[in-house]
């Protein structure tokens, strides 16, 4: 059986010690949900609002002083983070924050709920990018958390939906 994308993610962050992802199920996360649940070593903790994901992982994280995980969707879900992913920030928690997007082929379109996830989490980040292909995706989740970890803050992988639904490739390239 061939791994999506949101497996990909999801075994990556069970092998790096996340036990958790805080998030609100839906929209493009789904896939992510998903792989969690297949996973079964890894936790969906649904919240009732994406804020108190991004608390959750940074208090977590604060607590432990390990990597902790949160995400969010498209647009309300982007912004809803933003609070959570300050406080981690500022507070030194390594915190991973999943921004799962629109469908990629739909970017600069003005898609409903389309937020610019560079712009909105450059200045509560360490690290901060949206991939758009199978092969990039695990290059850019290990800088994120690289980045969360090592500098003491917040790494942040834009995923969009259709980019979790597709063939994982094999691992990092060399090239």
């Amino acid at each position: 059986m061939t791994k999506k994308v949101a497996d990909q993610l999801v075994d990556t962050l069970e092998k790096t010690g996340v036990r958790r992802i805080y998030a609100v199920t839906g929209d493009s996360l789904n896939e992510v949900n998903e792989a969690v649940r297949k996973n079964g070593r890894l936790r969906w903790i649904h919240v009732r609002h994406e804020e108190t994901g991004a608390y959750a992982a940074a208090a977590e994280a604060q607590l432990t002083g390990e990597l902790a995980c949160c995400a969010g969707s498209s647009g309300p879900g982007h912004v809803h983070l933003i609070n959570g992913l300050y406080d981690a920030q500022r507070s030194g928690a390594p915190v991973l924050a999943i921004a799962s997007t629109i469908p990629s082929r739909e970017f600069g379109t003005e898609y409903f709920q389309e937020t610019n996830t560079i712009k909105l989490f450059d200045d509560c980040s360490y690290y901060n990018q949206v991939a758009t292909t199978p092969e990039q995706f695990p290059r850019m989740l290990q800088g994120a958390m690289q980045a969360a970890i090592s500098s003491r803050g917040v790494g942040v992988i834009g995923l969009p939906g259709d980019l979790a639904a597709e063939n994982a490739t094999a691992g990092l390239s060399s090239t």
